[in-house]
């Protein structure tokens, strides 16, 4: 286990909190009621059971002491479901659907109601991550933090939070080579290698993964190239962290189809309505560190710092509307020297200690982050008209595309700065009661064109809240209720530069914990209500601001291990998101967008019992649903629901106990199916039916 979750000395548990050796110190000079609520075992390493999270607070925290809902995708998890992108793996969260991902080069998800692809809600080891698809070549483990999360991360709108946790260094020398192929064209490899450097008390971890695989629709390709180093050092009271990350990307840009006289329109799922040359291409960085230091049996310290940077260029032919007769009309656009910056530190020191004869988990933080967004050129060309149901390729290009001087040279940047303090008080042995706020200062900057002229220039002072209470009912049930807002200073129209007044959130949640089956289960019942006001919506490329609007929902879930052999994740998810107040009244009543009322998953993975001879099999399946969305803020039309079913089977031959051959279809019935929608002129096509066949080998 890397360093960087290992606990500064022995651990016990005390009550359902894991603390550390300072906080077992003063533990020992406290007087305890008698009965002492007990943990049982912990997350099994590899299993679907979820682990202990610092998401929502800041600490490591237990799943019955968790006041606020963090849904989690371990690491087997990912591995059984087959999932190589953060899309891919939130399939199986409840109460999340896929949102506007700009034509399958975004990650957007819509969370209890809200979210987008640009709404800033994907996060790297707690660090805000410029807007991407995010591979997970990578990643650990994903966490989602749902309900309002501007407390811990500032500027976020109240759906959720996405962390991906990224895989640390290990002191334990581990070598891992992977690579698989698709029945699409092409295929991925991965190499992980980690270890410590010698007994200087360091550990490396060294990551490179390539994708080059042919698009499933008429022509298209997606490359990547990810190449992630990392090292880490600790002793007794210090921990030290820094990773670094590059990728190199070429993909594909597909709007999907389009509606023709109001229904989908009948072509082949195949068919593509732009051209071969829809696609973007680029670049990212991020340098991350963190440095923990123990400052003595009470106190620790912690310092962030990352950068992130993504710099991309796109060009497409942009389907502008369809007539009845199935002929689109198309304009050639592109956009060159997009760079979109990350920069955060933050600062926080961690107590646990005693006030008044009350135990005190005390955290006082401080952080800043500054967000910067640039387009440099923006180029808008030629049109034309093309039948869907008979397409000419090739007639459309950039030849001779006008530059936008009033469009080009964009710039939208948010500065913020801000303090914090989250007070958990433990009111006997039972009672948890946290209490804490962040005053925030934001500054917002922007405007386009050359000469540049500017549109925004504002700054404000904000406060948020929020407050928790739970209570253990007994050593394997916990009930709790949290309160909490948010705030987003909304980004301007990327094609008009209009500008909009901040969204505000506000939310409560009430739920019921509990551990089953000799705690391998964690099952939950959540029932949330979240009001959100300014709130901006986009269709076809346009924004405009509606209003008012609320989401309530209840969303339960069972995770873990059923029995030694026998893996479970199973969730449902009911949301009710429709806009309360618009000015014009339009859109009043109406749904959100890309939002269902109900979702559905089931993730079972068995490791089967048969003869040394015939080696180890694991084999599984999911199977998720997702229910009828309006498919844009008119509801003027309604994507169907889906039900797709997906299957493994990994085989450890006998003899080769480190070599692993996986055999996988996802979409098992080729459902035809539509994951999100943009607008008339994009709706997202599902993928179909996909045989891989992959092998891995740890040396």
């Amino acid at each position: 286990m890397s360093f960087y979750y290992r606990l500064a000395g022995p651990a016990v548990l005390a009550g359902t909190t894991l603390l550390t050796a300072p906080a077992m110190a003063q533990a020992d000079d406290a007087t305890l009621d008698p009965m002492v609520i007990t943990a049982g075992r912990l997350a099994t390493p590899g299993g679907y059971l979820p682990e202990a999270s610092n998401m929502a607070t800041g600490r490591e925290t237990d799943f019955l002491s968790n006041v606020r809902t963090v849904d989690q995708i371990s690491r087997q998890q990912l591995e059984d479901i087959g999932a190589h992108s953060l899309t891919e793996a939130m399939a199986h969260v409840p109460g999340v659907t896929q949102g506007n991902t700009m034509g399958g080069t975004e990650a957007g998800f819509i969370k209890r109601g809200f979210g987008s692809n640009s709404d800033g809600s994907i996060l790297r080891d707690g660090i805000r991550q410029p807007r991407n698809t995010f591979a997970t070549f990578t990643t650990e483990r994903i966490e989602v933090l749902k309900g309002p999360g501007s407390f811990r991360y500032g500027v976020q709108e109240p759906g959720g939070v996405i962390n991906l946790v990224s895989k640390k260094p290990l002191y334990e020398a581990q070598r891992l080579l992977e690579v698989e192929g698709s029945s699409f064209g092409g295929g991925r490899t991965h190499l992980d290698v980690t270890g410590p450097l010698g007994d200087t008390g360091a550990a490396f971890r060294f990551i490179v993964g390539h994708q080059d695989e042919h698009y499933w629709r008429d022509f298209g390709v997606n490359r990547q190239t990810v190449v992630a180093p990392s090292i880490a050092w600790s002793d007794d009271t210090t921990r030290l962290w820094l990773s670094y990350e590059y990728r190199d990307y070429d993909q594909t840009l597909d709007r999907g189809t389009a509606l023709v006289d109001g229904q989908i329109a009948g072509i082949p799922r195949t068919r593509r309505l732009d051209e071969n040359w829809s696609r973007v291409s680029g670049h990212d960085q991020s340098l991350t560190a963190r440095w923990e230091q123990d400052l003595d049996r009470h106190w620790t310290s912690r310092l962030n710092w990352g950068w992130n940077r993504r710099q991309y260029d796109d060009g497409q032919p942009r389907v502008l509307s369809v007539d009845d007769n199935g002929n689109a009309r198309r304009r050639a656009d592109a956009n060159q020297g997009f760079d979109r910056r990350v920069i955060y530190t933050s600062a926080e020191l961690l107590g646990d200690i005693h006030l008044a004869g009350l135990r005190h988990e005390l955290t006082l933080g401080a952080d800043h982050e500054r967000r910067r967004d640039t387009l440099a050129d923006r180029y808008r060309g030629a049109t034309d008209e093309m039948s869907i149901y008979s397409p000419s390729y090739g007639d459309l290009t950039l030849e001779g595309a006008d530059y936008q001087d009033s469009t080009s040279n964009r710039l939208d940047e948010i500065n913020t700065t801000s303090a914090y303090l989250d007070d958990n008080i433990h009111l006997g042995e039972r009672w948890l009661l946290g209490l804490g706020g962040r005053m925030q200062h934001y500054a917002q900057y922007g405007g386009q064109g050359r000469p540049f002229v500017k549109s925004t220039d504002t700054s404000d002072n904000i406060f948020l809240p929020h407050a928790s209470l739970l209570y253990h009912l007994d050593a394997d049930t916990s009930l709790y209720a949290s309160v909490s807002e948010s705030f987003v200073p909304n980004d301007p129209d990327s094609d008009t530069g209009q500008r909009f007044d901040p969204e505000t959130g506000r939310g409560w949640e009430t739920g019921i914990r509990r551990q089953l089956m000799d705690d391998r289960l964690a099952a939950s019942l959540a029932f949330y209500h979240i009001d959100k006001e300014n709130v901006v919506v986009s269709d076809n490329g346009v924004s405009r601001a509606i209003g008012e609007s609320r989401a309530r929902g209840i969303e339960l879930s069972m995770t873990g291990e059923l029995t030694d052999r026998l893996s479970l994740q199973a969730s449902y998810a009911w949301t009710d998101a429709e806009v309360r107040k618009d000015g014009s009244g339009e859109t009043k009543g109406n749904d959100l967008p890309n939002v269902a009322h109900h979702t559905a998953s089931l993730l079972l993975a068995q490791e089967l019992a048969l003869a040394p001879e015939y080696g180890r099999w694991r084999v599984g399946g999911g199977v998720r649903y997702v229910g009828q969305r309006a498919g844009d803020s008119d509801n003027s039309f309604t994507l169907d629901d889906y039900t797709v079913a997906d299957v493994f089977a990994r085989w450890t031959p006998r003899g080769l106990d480190n070599t692993d051959l996986t055999l996988r279809v996802n979409n098992l019935f080729d459902t035809t199916y539509y994951p999100s929608s943009g607008g008339d002129t994009r709706i997202v096509i599902g993928d179909p039916l996909e045989i891989r066949l992959g092998a891995s080998v740890r040396f």
